[in-house]
């Protein structure tokens, strides 16, 4: 008897302590996927060799756990194994690890390196933790803190993120452009936060309940998500975002039709209407200076001159662009072996100086050459062709959300560098990679499925 009560305790202890175990790894979970989200890039803790960001200390906790427990270690493994994305990025690797060693940069492989542990962790986290309804309801907390400071910053004219910086050299200062204060949040600049927003609006129309999709599910947050898209500043990102509502009004659900275009037409006429209102205000002043300009970097016209753009910065920033694509032809990039990331780019083309390359894919040429910038489209190319035909065989609203978003950001990356934003497009990867993908099955009508019993029996009958 004594023997037998003994045993209850250590059993009863052993319960607790994996109970312990589990709300711990939770709680890491929850804390990586807010990191991701929610804090800045230069939040952490500042080291010599390799800074350890917010996302990279709660990055080395997980794995931690996952390594000193051989389950948790045994499904990580089955995640990098099995999961048929690592096809698509053997290429892209391939070029990454001869980079490395021909440029001895290990920068030009770890770099990437990280964001694709990323995305595997991601993947894992889903399947064993979150699953995707959790992990989408997590991203929704995140998406509303993310705007309401959007907000707060609108107001105070700086960052409140900015606060938190305790690593050096990321952080960049406050942006403005034609007197207007630009909002960041927590990105490093304020494309990257229109680079944020651009994977975040399609989260407006999935509905977690009912498992469709509807470009209105959310209005109030898709309206208080396009003021802060206004309020980056950037040309790019709001074109991008009017293209992306679009899409999602053609991908949302066919009974929403009717309503979704009452809707639209109503929020046209109200917009416009509030234009008029509000002409000239500082407001409305400023609303129609992002949308002329838009139009002035599509058509090339000069309707925004009209209220406040520099015409010649304009024009500069149209022809900064061209002459990124003469990069292609220069001599100082060796057409199968890129310069790797450890130099600081600043370079002659044409004669001119150019500091930067607002261009993702240019800059992947110029770091890993033509293999790497073509490893890298392919495996977009693949997750895109793979999304695209799912979604005509299974009509979910979850690779519709990331669909959208995916397209919309490869989209926006074609006129900015990607600003350490590709772990949102690898959130959207994770949820669609993680979703459970049954075959759609057309509804039948009430009367068809009466004919179709009614013909049953009469077979029956006469078998």
């Amino acid at each position: 008897m004594n023997s037998a009560t003994a045993l209850i305790p250590r059993e009863k202890s052993k319960y607790l302590r994996n109970t312990k175990e589990l709300n711990a790894f939770r709680k890491f979970a929850v804390a990586y996927v807010v990191a991701l989200y929610v804090l800045p890039q230069y939040f952490g803790v500042p080291n010599p060799v390799f800074d350890l960001t917010a996302v990279r200390i709660t990055i080395i906790a997980l794995l931690l756990l996952i390594i000193t427990d051989y389950k948790r270690s045994h499904d990580f493994m089955d995640v990098i194994l099995k999961e048929k994305v690592g096809l698509l990025l053997i290429p892209y690797i391939v070029v990454l690890v001869y980079t490395m060693v021909l440029r001895a940069d290990v920068n030009a492989f770890l770099n990437p390196f990280v964001e694709f542990l990323e995305l595997y962790l991601l993947i894992y986290l889903i399947k064993d933790t979150f699953g995707v309804d959790g992990m989408i309801r997590l991203i929704m907390a995140c998406i509303y803190v993310l705007i309401f400071l959007g907000f707060v910053e609108i107001v105070m004219g700086t960052s409140p993120f900015s606060y938190l910086e305790t690593i050096d050299g990321i952080y960049t200062g406050r942006f403005v452009r034609g007197g207007h204060y630009r909002i960041m949040s927590c990105a490093s600049h304020s494309l990257g936060y229109g680079l944020m927003l651009v994977t975040m609006l399609p989260f407006c129309g999935y509905d977690l309940e009912t498992k469709e999709y509807n470009v209105f599910r959310r209005p109030i947050l898709l309206i208080l998500m396009m003021v802060n898209v206004f309020q980056t500043g950037s040309r790019s990102t709001l074109g991008v975002s009017f293209a992306e509502i679009a899409l999602m009004f053609i991908l949302s659900d066919r009974k929403y039709l009717k309503a979704n275009v009452i809707y639209l037409l109503t929020g046209l006429v109200a917009f416009g209407m509030a234009l008029v209102v509000g002409f000239k205000t500082a407001f409305g002043n400023y609303v129609m200076l992002q949308i002329t300009s838009l139009i002035d970097s599509l058509f090339n016209t000069t309707y925004s001159v009209a209220y406040g753009a520099d015409l010649l910065q304009l024009r500069q920033s149209k022809a900064y662009r061209d002459l990124l694509k003469e990069i292609y032809h220069v001599d100082w990039v060796n057409p199968l072996l890129g310069l790797g990331r450890k130099r600081a780019f600043r370079s002659l083309v044409n004669g001119r100086v150019v500091k930067s390359i607002d261009n993702f894919y240019i800059a992947e040429f110029v770091r890993y050459a033509y293999p790497g910038m073509f490893a890298y489209i392919f495996f977009l190319a693949g997750m895109g062709i793979s999304m695209v035909r799912d979604f005509f065989r299974t009509r979910s609203g979850i690779t519709r959300l990331a669909l959208i978003g995916g397209i919309m950001y490869c989209l926006n990356i074609k006129v900015v560098d990607s600003l350490q934003t590709f772990k949102y497009l690898y959130v959207l990867i994770a949820l669609y990679i993680c979703e459970e993908k049954t075959p759609f099955v057309p509804a039948v009508s009430e009367d068809h499925s009466k004919y179709i019993k009614k013909e049953k029996s009469y077979f029956a009958r006469y078998k």
